[in-house]
């Protein structure tokens, strides 16, 4: 059995089967929620936040020198819940899935993650407790992978009483609206009982909360691993390879790391509210979701580029010739499936190399770049994942930012050119064969 068919027969259903579980897709469903969130209130920060004294001095002498408070307000009811809308979705995204009704389970979800965090806070330089209190940092980004596992918990436990039965049914003439939320009342119980079980057991024994262990044990490793170097290839790597099997890598790998670099974006758009600026040294992320979004899947997965340039300018063969010219449209927002399977990169040997290693470069590149101080962390600007390049890139990074999506492309160029033009001379080659024959035939 050939390296191809083992993987193809006995790794990718395993892996399509993780990827396509209950609970992943409905992380998948409900982090989409909160794409508003991100993308719009991110405008909002940047200008609450603009990176200039001159101009800030300049706004304040007119507005005052409140005038970002509002558009901070914006952060905290976007980036600083998101924790939160997270649980809220995942649990509301599962039970969806599972045909039921999803709000009850929901609304389930968010109060089991307040049942299980604390209610109050203590102050930084006095240390006063003040009671009644909610902490920002828990419902937002520290909170993320607990919103995660409690929104999966609650959605699990939830169908499973739905499934079994185990509800307070109404008679038929009770409105819907009204029958289903005393069909919530059973699982509510039982949710709220392990709520307080978990609360008091974390109280008592380790002194800390679910949230609080959940972080330090979980979500802190993830973080560490997905902002690191080896993680940025690891990333860049599994994209590209399991497209090149034909398997919608972008949506798998997204499946698995989305969360966790969507909070170490919110971890730097906080420490960005927080300090004014991105410093590694503060402990500020290089990989987020803009990262991976904006460099990564630039021209779409693989980095293709470089293969709709050289159809255009260099290809010999007709076939390419009008491919690249219908490509280029899409491709510049960043959609390549006309190429990954118009060109022919699934399962082509030919191919593999440049489909794996540029997308790889780039991201040392980018990593680099950040690592070093030539271009800031990532802020609160996320894009949609379509936004056109350079562009996409000056938003999030400045002209530093632009800079480095244009080497990129150059490597794309550089990397795809000489294995293009095998392709090309083998498409090339058969068209010359064909019209010979077709000459011969009409002879």
């Amino acid at each position: 059995m050939s390296i191809v068919e083992y993987i193809n027969t006995k790794i990718l259903p395993k892996v399509l089967t993780f990827v396509n579980s209950k609970g992943i897709t409905a992380v998948k469903d409900g982090m989409l929620s909160i794409l508003p969130l991100t993308v719009v209130g991110s405008f909002f920060l940047v200008v609450g936040q603009i990176p200039s004294k001159t101009v800030n001095d300049w706004i304040a002498s007119i507005l005052g020198n409140d005038w970002t408070e509002p558009f901070m307000q914006v952060y905290g009811g976007t980036f600083a819940i998101m924790g939160l809308i997270s649980c809220f979705a995942i649990a509301y995204a599962y039970v969806k899935n599972e045909g039921f009704e999803p709000l009850p389970a929901g609304v389930l979800a968010v109060s089991a993650f307040f049942i299980t965090s604390n209610s109050y806070v203590v102050a930084p330089i006095s240390g006063e407790v003040v009671n009644n209190t909610v902490a920002k940092a828990w419902i937002g980004g520290q909170g993320m992978i607990s919103a995660i596992i409690i929104g999966l918990t609650v959605g699990f436990i939830y169908t499973l009483f739905l499934r079994r039965n185990i509800v307070i049914k109404m008679p038929k003439a009770v409105p819907k609206t009204v029958a289903v939320q005393f069909t919530a009342f059973i699982p509510a119980c039982c949710i709220f009982l392990l709520s307080l079980i978990t609360y008091a057991m974390f109280k008592t024994y380790g002194k800390t909360t679910l949230l609080e262990a959940i972080y330090s044990l979980i979500q802190v490793p993830l973080q560490g691993l997905t902002d690191s170097f080896g993680g940025v290839i690891a990333i860049a790597f599994f994209i590209s390879f399991l497209w090149w099997f034909g398997v919608h890598g972008q949506s798998i790998v997204n499946g698995i790391v989305t969360s966790i670099l969507t909070a170490n974006a919110i971890d730097n758009t906080r420490l960005l509210a927080q300090n004014g600026s991105l410093n590694i040294g503060d402990g500020a992320h290089i990989v987020t979701q803009q990262f991976l979004d904006t460099f990564i899947l630039f021209t779409g997965s693989g980095i293709t580029f470089g293969i709709v340039f050289a159809m255009i300018f260099s290809a010999k063969s007709k076939q390419y010739k009008f491919l690249g010219k219908a490509t280029i449209f899409p491709t510049l927002f960043n959609i390549n499936e006309p190429i990954t399977f118009g060109f022919g990169i699934v399962l082509n040997p030919i191919m593999f190399i440049p489909f794996i290693l540029v997308p790889i470069i780039s991201g040392i590149l980018v990593y680099t770049s950040i690592a070093i101080g030539f271009m800031a962390p990532f802020s609160g600007v996320m894009l949609p994942w379509s936004t056109p390049g350079i562009l996409s890139g000056f938003l999030v990074a400045g002209w530093q930012g632009a800079l480095i999506q244009l080497v990129i492309l150059i490597i794309s160029v550089i990397g795809y050119y000489p294995f293009f033009r095998k392709m090309d001379a083998i498409a090339y080659a058969k068209e010359q064969q064909e019209q010979s024959t077709t000459m011969l035939q009409s002879h």
